[in-house]
């Protein structure tokens, strides 16, 4: 069996569980692997592997917060390997253990005694005068927002060809499931079971008193285009990628056809990590900032 590891290059916690777990997997008679970069970190070159060598492991362990996770999905969703979230960040909502379980939590992955949960991506393509610029994935979210600016947008909404009222506000969120608990739960928006297949539309700030949320079809395309009064315009990812947007681009939201697969191996459901990562104390911190 080979498992790779990819930890938060930024956070010496990180490294140092990283190194940990490749010491006990080797105990395990298991083969550890990571990039060039890690090996360079951790002063064992002899594991660093190419992307194309790793996309070959069993498995993937992730070490930071959620935000690595999310990194590291939208760069190796093609993969299609299940991956383990170890949190080593502030919320840990989409991570599955905490530190402190790491090695229990691996125990119980080589004994069998997991399950793999699939989670829908979306799909952004941005077309500008017809050409396609960019065709990226999210896990969480794509939201489409103003600047710096104070002045709103007016956003062009369209749902499998028929179109809403045009919508004046600050932006709009599309979500999956997963990402009904980030950046649009805090806009607003409802949470979603992630075993439910849908697609969340969250306004940004209204400026009407028709516009709420909606939940449509996960076999939907939507279609939002730009019109402002200045060009300050932003189209983010999952909270980490922005990329600027012209006058009349149209973005293109669908669900993709690459799904994530998250490893399970605490036991705790969706609705008991509510409680435990959203309940009491409120947060100051939002998934794809760890």
């Amino acid at each position: 069996m080979s498992v790779g590891l990819i930890p938060h290059l930024q956070k010496p916690q990180a490294l140092a569980a990283c190194r940990d777990l490749v010491n006990w997997l080797e105990l395990q008679g298991i083969k550890p692997c990571f990039s060039p970069e890690v090996g360079a970190c951790l002063q064992r070159p002899d594991l660093a592997v190419d992307d194309a060598t790793m996309a070959k492991a069993q498995l993937l362990v992730v070490l930071g917060g959620d935000g690595t996770l999310l990194s590291v999905v939208r760069r190796h969703y093609a993969w299609g390997l299940p991956i383990l979230g170890i949190n080593l960040g502030k919320l840990g909502f989409l991570t599955e253990i905490e530190l402190k379980d790491m090695f229990s939590g691996m125990e119980r992955v080589l004994r069998g005694e997991y399950s793999v949960q699939e989670r829908m991506l979306l799909r952004v393509g941005v077309l500008r005068k017809g050409q396609l610029v960019r065709d990226l994935r999210a896990l969480n979210e794509v939201v489409v927002s103003k600047g710096a600016f104070s002045r709103m947008l007016e956003l062009g909404i369209n749902i499998d060809g028929q179109s809403l009222e045009p919508l004046p506000a600050d932006g709009i969120i599309v979500a999956t499931p997963t990402g009904s608990t980030a950046y649009s739960l805090s806009a607003g928006g409802p949470i979603v079971d992630p075993d439910i297949s849908v697609l969340l539309l969250t306004p940004i700030c209204p400026h009407s008193l028709q516009s709420r949320p909606m939940v449509i079809s996960p076999a939907s395309t939507l279609q939002i285009s730009v019109h402002a009064q200045h060009e300050d315009i932003l189209l983010t990812i999952d909270g980490q990628e922005s990329f600027p947007l012209e006058l009349e681009d149209q973005v293109i939201v669908r669900r993709a056809t690459e799904a994530v697969r998250l490893v399970k191996v605490s036991g705790i459901g969706f609705y008991d990590v509510l409680r435990q990562k959203l309940g009491g104390t409120p947060s100051r911190y939002r998934e794809g900032e760890n």
